[in-house]
């Protein structure tokens, strides 16, 4: 087993052994006998930070300003983004999705009704997880599909895509729906893109530096490099369209930030923040719910609920989750696999049980 690095301990003694011992039960194994793997924890405890760190890659520990892909994390930034829009009176969540995209573009319908924005942020809209046509482009270029399907194989395939079941009827993923989110709400907003809409409104009154799409030179060189779960390296995935589903890097030091100003709402995107987190659609009603893009387990004693997002692309896997006023969890991995979520949960578990 890989030694584990404690990068920084900011809790008391006793409380740091606590959280360590749940953090390295689950975390030390993703690394285990897997020379390319890397992982970096960080939890935070009320004010109360730690920072930790698995494996080598290129005879280099990983810290909390490593860079990795967080994927579908990029999603709750989405949502948060959806949500300012609407407090600051660009769209509302009931507005059909069409009356935000440019002219010419068609969104599918199903029985007479339109899928509104809200449907898009709680995956109630019954679109595919995929956009029509990009099977082709995935078998054609498997690596790094979304980087070859671009806005114009979107709008071409868009008026052709099924709507699977009822709309608003039922939840299934669908990063195409938070694909189109991002499109609307950039188009709604006159700006250049969703990656320079999500960077002016959420990622900078954040202090989210090291948070972004486009990397600068520096950040490329502490982008921690990708692998399957065979150990094969993987090229970083670029998006030419749909972004706003998966596209963000980021870093523990950041998200550990973010899960700060998420757990304790506070500045000008405090309203955002809290509209983002609040239960929008029952999934399994007291098991699970949808806030916009954020995953709620309620707790059943009363207590603040779990509030959690995952993240795969072909070469990572991350975890963000938190407890609103107590704390919360970042897991950044450089391998794709589903391991990564224990330890997420095994924190907010700990840290629920703890208070």
């Amino acid at each position: 087993m890989r030694r584990l690095m404690l990068l920084a301990v900011l809790a008391a003694p006793t409380q740091a052994g606590d959280v360590r011992a749940v953090v390295e039960k689950h975390a030390a194994p993703i690394v285990k006998d897997k020379k390319f793997a890397t992982a970096v924890v960080g939890v935070l405890d009320e004010d109360q930070e730690q920072v930790f760190a698995f494996g080598e890659f290129e005879g280099k520990t990983p810290d909390r300003e490593s860079l990795y892909e967080i994927g579908s994390v990029t999603k709750v930034f989405t949502g948060i983004l959806l949500a300012d829009r609407v407090k600051s009176g660009v769209v509302k969540l009931d507005d059909p999705v069409q009356k935000h995209l440019p002219n010419g573009w068609t969104m599918p319908r199903r029985d007479d009704r339109d899928i509104t924005l809200l449907h898009l942020a709680t995956h109630t809209s019954g679109l595919p997880r995929l956009p029509h046509g990009f099977l082709g482009v995935v078998l054609k270029h498997p690596e790094d599909p979304f980087a070859r399907f671009d806005e114009a194989e979107l709008k071409k395939g868009l008026p052709d895509t099924k709507v699977q079941q009822a709309i608003g009827a039922h939840h299934e993923y669908s990063n195409l729906g938070t694909g189109l989110l991002g499109y609307a709400l950039a188009h709604a907003s006159k700006a250049e893109s969703y990656e320079a809409l999500v960077r002016d409104r959420v990622l900078k009154p954040l202090d989210l530096a090291d948070t972004g799409i486009t990397l600068t030179e520096s950040q490329k060189k502490r982008l921690i490099c990708g692998h399957d779960n065979k150990g094969k390296k993987q090229p970083n995935w670029d998006f030419a369209t749909c972004g706003a589903c998966g596209a963000l890097r980021s870093t523990v030091g950041d998200l550990l930030r973010f899960v700060k100003a998420n757990a304790e709402p506070a500045g000008p995107l405090k309203d955002a923040l809290l509209m983002a987190q609040q239960n929008w659609r029952d999934i399994r009603p007291g098991d699970e719910e949808y806030g916009l893009s954020w995953v709620r387990f309620p707790c059943k004693k009363k207590a603040p609920p779990a509030v959690w997002h995952n993240g795969q692309t072909g070469g990572y896997h991350s975890f963000v989750g938190f407890l609103p006023g107590r704390g919360g969890v970042v897991v950044l991995c450089n391998v794709a696999t589903f391991d990564v979520d224990k330890v997420g949960f095994a924190v907010l578990k700990h840290l629920a049980e703890a208070k």
